[in-house]
Parts: structure tokens; sequence; C-alpha cells
């Protein structure tokens, strides 16, 4: 029998996933007992910014191990974008510095699926934080139903010509490779009517990135 890699690195990275999420309870009870030492808080706020981020990298794994192996079900419910990013939003103004402005009414709503979505703007969110961008502004176009688009735009450096060229990102972890191949990844998986998601890449003017995340 051949020896199956793909399903040995699952099982470990969900064994490391679920030793993750008890290190960090342990650590918003340390939290508690610590609230009173201000000094110690603010270490312990720098060791939950590191796990929060080892804690998305593993959920970016096991997703893109599932999507790989054709055995991630796409779970394509109604969710409020609202609810969606706001956690987003409050996690990068309070670890890194980044302003993420929600520039949309709380009651738009669509079918996507919330844990690929998530994944998809924290890796852009993360990708504009690497380039030094302060701010990054999330819009929505619902004006063509059933299809509809994310539209995110950053004050960074923008894309390189060669990244705006290229219509395939390989995942090589380096200059936004990883980030946009897994988003690429996350959107292309929502398919509806025989027709799948995509993303584009711009340069807006005057300097910054700008995504658009379409979904069918």
């Amino acid at each position: 029998m051949a020896f199956d890699i793909s399903t040995l690195v699952s099982a470990q990275v969900h064994d490391i996933k679920n030793e993750l999420q008890a290190l960090q309870t342990i650590q918003d009870e340390l939290a508690i007992e610590l609230s009173n030492h201000p000094q110690a808080t603010e270490t312990l706020k720098k060791i939950q910014s590191h796990s929060h981020i080892l804690n998305q990298r593993l959920i970016e794994l096991l997703s893109l191990l599932k999507l790989q192996n054709q055995d991630f079900k796409i779970s394509e419910d109604e969710h409020w974008l609202m609810d969606t990013l706001t956690p987003i939003q409050r996690h990068f103004g309070a670890h890194h510095d980044l302003d993420i402005r929600l520039n949309f009414d709380d009651d738009i709503n669509g079918f996507y699926d919330e844990q690929l979505v998530n994944i998809a703007i924290h890796n852009i969110a993360t990708n504009a934080v690497n380039a030094g961008a302060k701010t990054l502004t999330i819009t929505v176009d619902d004006t063509q139903p059933p299809s509809w688009s994310i539209l995110t735009e950053d004050d960074g450096p923008g894309f390189s010509q060669e990244i705006l060229d290229s219509s395939e990102w390989r995942p090589e972890g380096t200059d936004n490779g990883l980030g946009l191949y897994l988003i690429a990844q996350c959107i292309r998986a929502h398919c509806r009517a025989q027709q799948c998601g995509n993303i584009a890449l711009a340069n807006i003017p005057g300097g910054g990135a700008q995504h658009k995340l379409i979904f069918p």
C-alpha cells in the first residue's frame, strides 16, 4: 500500500491546531490573572498575536489540503458581510496598525463560504501590512445579481507589473505569491450554475493595490 503523505500531513496539522486552540484557552485564562499587571499584559498581548497568526496559517493549510483533495464541502450560506469582516477589522487595527474601513451598508449580505472568505480577506490585509499600507478600504458591488463582488483597496505601493500580467500565482511564499494563491483558490471554489468565482488585480491611481473578488 502506497504511503499517503497528504493524509499524514492533514492529520498532523489537525493535531497541531487542536494543541494551539488549547494554548489559546490558557492564554485567555492567564490574561484574566494578569489584568492588574500592565507590563505582563503587554507581553501576553504579543504572544496572543503570534498565536492568532499561527492559528490562521493552520486553518489555511487545512483548507488548501481539503480543496486539493476535493474533500472541502463549500458551505455557501447567506451571511451578513459586516459580521464576517468586523472581527478581521478589529484584529488588524489592534495588532497590525492597519485601518480597515468597511465602506458598505450593514444589511449587505451574500451567499458564500464564510471560512474561505475569511481566509481571502485575511490574506489581503496581511499583504497590505507587509507592503507598508496603513489603510484598507472594502466596498461591495451587488448591482448585477446574482453575481456580486468585494472590492479592496489599500494605500500601499501597489502590485508589480509581473504580478498584474499573471493570471495564476504559485504558492511560493514570497512577494505575495502564497497570499494571492490562497485568495484565488478560496474565491474560485465558489461555483454556481457552471460558473465559478474569480479575482482581478489592479493598481489604483496614486498608488495602492486593488483586489476584486467576484462571486457567481
